[in-house]
């Protein structure tokens, strides 16, 4: 998700040390409240803003290095079909393989508690991403 909404490879060495990791540069970014500065230059603005953080921070979600925190495929769809709001990050953490156990558990927790409301998927999902008219 985060190499399409960025339009980057995961691993860049010809760029600076600071944005070289894909994951860790969107991380870096949603830290400093600007995780729209991840999104790919190319599409010149031309996205549904909201969508496109959402993609943005779900797909810091499912890089996470704590793999129970992960969403399942299925809570992933369910996010993008709108049909469960995705948690915030924790933004004490310094960097994104750095969450405490404690703060996973709130992740994971807040993400189940929102499936244990009888979300169910949609029957059709829509792009994320589209131009503006």
């Amino acid at each position: 998700m985060l190499e399409v909404a960025c339009g980057r490879k995961p691993v860049d060495i010809r760029g600076l040390p600071e944005e070289a990791i894909l994951v860790d540069w969107v991380f870096g970014c949603w830290r400093k409240g600007a995780i729209l500065d991840a999104s790919d230059p190319k599409l010149e603005g031309n996205y549904a803003v909201k969508e496109m953080e959402l993609v943005l921070k779900l797909g810091l979600l499912c890089s996470h290095p704590t793999p129970a925190v992960r969403p399942s495929m299925r809570q992933v769809m369910q996010f993008l079909d709108g049909n469960a709001e995705l948690q915030e990050l924790p933004h004490e953490s310094t960097s994104f393989g750095n969450f405490t156990n404690v703060e996973a558990s709130e992740i994971l927790l807040s993400i189940n508690s929102s499936f244990d409301k009888g979300l169910t998927a949609s029957s059709s999902t829509d792009s994320v991403l589209y131009s503006s008219r």
